[in-house]
């Protein structure tokens, strides 16, 4: 059970939903209206799409993750939480699926990169909710608000733009939610189990690494570096696990360990800097021992 401050957080966090609910096919309308329509290239475009329909799928598992929680999570005011989280997801998907509509691509679940599949599918089918959590709040939402945040600022596309302001807003508090509530799931766990968490999380990080090389023709298209999509997520992913152990009274366990491994395994397989597999090599091993 969360504590008493915990809960009133988590309560506040349906509240606060509550209140910011924003009409999605409205706002997308006067977005469309107020910058006149999209106006991209055709390579721009392309290149949204490959990142944004990560993020449309993304966007539905954490609509089915929420909504499953909303009805496995013990605490009532967990459940709120949950609860407004869905109804955030549920917009977003909607909202992403016609902007990317306008945009005159399909996407089809079945196109879906399939790196971006498989590590969506692995947090879906996670067996326990503490990985639900963890998974979703603290590995998906950092990495889809760092996404956001770099496209938003490149102002690729205005209207994108605009949008992106309020998923950015919607998802801090859905962080936040597996930040506060983590911890009391956390308290009731066996040591057996929080190991078995620690190393479904580590395998975790390591299938993001997939998505991002995948995609880093797609960033440097529109003038993004993709060292710099990494770099800005693993501090997003750092951040939410510090605060949640902040809730705990706790350093997280290992946290700076898992993240060396992170820095060193994104060198071996990033080609954007067009590095010899040595020179990446040692870098790599550079990372690890610092």
């Amino acid at each position: 059970m969360a504590t008493k401050n915990s809960g009133d957080k988590l309560a506040g966090l349906y509240h606060k939903g509550q209140d910011k609910i924003w009409d999605g096919k409205k706002y997308l309308k006067e977005c469309i209206d107020r910058h006149g329509g999209i106006n991209i290239s055709e390579e721009n475009a392309d290149a949204l799409h490959n990142i944004f329909m990560i993020i449309l799928w993304g966007e539905l598992a954490a609509w089915k993750i929420s909504s499953a929680l909303a009805t496995e999570l013990d605490d009532n005011s967990a459940r709120m939480a949950a609860t407004s989280q869905a109804h955030d997801e549920a917009r977003h998907f909607y909202v992403m699926k016609d902007y990317l509509d306008l945009l005159g691509k399909e996407s089809p679940q079945e196109d879906l990169n399939r790196h971006a599949d498989r590590f969506l599918s692995y947090i879906l089918d996670a067996n326990h909710i503490s990985k639900k959590l963890l998974g979703m709040q603290l590995m998906v939402e950092p990495l889809a608000l760092t996404l956001f945040k770099i496209v938003r600022e490149k102002n690729i596309d205005p209207v994108l733009t605009d949008l992106l302001l309020m998923f950015e807003r919607d998802e801090a508090r859905h962080v936040a939610f597996g930040t506060l509530h983590l911890p009391a799931v956390l308290k009731d766990m066996s040591i057996a189990q929080r190991t078995d968490l620690w190393i479904w999380q580590f395998l975790g990080y390591m299938k993001q690494f997939k998505i991002l090389y995948s995609l880093e023709d797609s960033f440097e298209q529109l003038g993004i570096e993709p060292r710099s999509v990494y770099e800005s997520a693993r501090k997003k992913q750092l951040h939410a696990l510090n605060m949640m152990a902040e809730e705990m009274g706790i350093k997280y366990p290992l946290a700076e360990t898992v993240m060396k491994f992170s820095d060193a395994r994104y060198e071996l397989g990033t080609s954007s800097e067009k590095r010899s597999y040595l020179k990446r090599l040692i870098r790599a091993t550079e990372k690890v021992i610092a």
